[in-house]
């Protein structure tokens, strides 16, 4: 290659990046971690040879509803831009959640709009509060965007154990409901109560609501969070309807915070298939009705399976179970190592914060649960 250089870039050095390269990016990027999840199916197989089942990723059971001939139809024109005031996935949104459509804010799934968000929120130094256990993109966006993180306990009546203060110092309070990884569900009120709170102390209190449409809907805030000035409320189409390639989401807010938000956020960061699905998907109600039910009957299912085989599920009202391990002798890290050597994917939940005594597993259809019993089942009884 060195020939086709010119002369006078052939005796500059070879530098590799280093400090000062480092000190000219923003801080808070230079010191960035790596935020786990589960759903690594493609790097799974690539190691098996062949793809594993995952009850890694929490997707609904059912998958989703038929979409190829609304791909077909939109591929006619994905030689325009999308519309990026995605007008039609607002409308679809709003009557979704009965709010005003200038209230929604559409997203490229969970993850970018708690980016956005944070992003829009912090200054320099700003404090997070962020209950533990509970989905790392919290903490993980939080820190990309400057801001200290406080993390806080969650109590036995499951919201976060907030020390007399905590509100006052904080710009921003997560809330994961139901949360993630305890499938613990709040009711409305308790939800609304800690929003006023918040309220008074002009703290930003973001809702993620990423299963609530696989567990209680009607115990979702996003209704009256154009009604105060500080609450933010996420839905995810991705969870819901079984569409974790396509990466949709919406948040809900007042209209005046709404606007900035869809200012801030990145230009066509939804594609033109992605949006016209999220505006379907978003009228098959009768899919999630459906979805509930097969939930529901499979949790007590999977709960009792894994009770018979010495372990410990929690309580959960949404379609994964956190388990703990403690009595099998085993740590979660084994465990899932384990299991996917038996071609099923379990969540490892130390990334959570709560060592090696626990994995997250997904609720699936009957086959699918039956297999993961049988894996977890022969993991527990084999030697490495």
């Amino acid at each position: 290659m060195e020939d086709f250089l010119p002369t006078s870039l052939k005796c500059l050095p070879i530098r590799s990046p280093g400090k000062s390269m480092i000190n000219r990016i923003r801080k808070s990027f230079a010191m960035a971690g790596a935020c786990q999840h589960g759903g690594l199916v493609q790097e799974a197989a690539s190691i098996l040879g062949a793809e594993p089942l995952d009850f890694s990723a929490n997707i609904n059971p059912l998958g989703s509803p038929p979409l190829k001939e609304l791909f077909l139809e939109e591929l006619e024109h994905i030689g325009h831009y999308p519309d990026n005031s995605y007008g039609n996935f607002r409308r679809a949104a709003a009557k979704f959640v009965n709010v005003d459509m200038e209230c929604i804010v559409p997203g490229n799934g969970s993850s970018e709009l708690i980016r956005l968000f944070a992003e829009c929120c912090f200054e320099e130094g700003d404090r997070a509060l962020v209950p533990t256990p509970s989905f790392g993109e919290y903490t993980n966006q939080s820190l990309l965007a400057g801001a200290t993180v406080k993390r806080v306990n969650i109590g036995k009546d499951g919201l976060p154990l907030l020390a007399k203060g905590d509100l006052a110092a904080a710009k921003l309070l997560f809330l994961c409901n139901p949360n993630n990884p305890t499938g613990r569900l709040l009711f409305a009120e308790q939800v609304i109560d800690l929003a006023d709170r918040c309220e008074e102390t002009e703290t930003f209190l973001l809702v993620d609501e990423a299963f609530i449409e696989l567990s209680e809907p009607e115990e979702s805030v996003a209704r009256f969070a154009p009604h105060r000035e500080f609450l933010f409320v996420m839905r995810s189409l991705t969870k819901s309807f079984g569409v974790p390639g396509l990466r949709l989401g919406f948040g809900v807010t007042n209209a005046k915070l709404a606007g900035i938000l869809n200012l801030a956020r990145i230009p066509w960061s939804i594609g033109s298939l992605a949006a016209a699905a999220a505006t379907y998907l978003l009228g098959c109600e009768e899919h999630l009705e459906k979805s509930r039910h097969v939930i529901k009957e499979e949790l007590a299912w999977l709960e009792a399976a894994l009770q018979k085989l010495g372990l410990r599920p929690l309580p959960s009202s949404v379609n994964f179970i956190l388990v703990n391990i403690e009595p099998s002798g085993l740590t979660s890290d084994v465990l899932a190592k384990r299991t996917m050597a038996k071609g099923v994917l379990v969540r490892d939940c130390q990334s959570f914060g709560l060592g090696k005594s626990y994995i997250r597993v997904a609720v699936r259809s009957r086959s699918e649960n039956e297999r993961l019993i049988a894996a977890l089942e022969r993991s527990l009884k084999c030697s490495d």
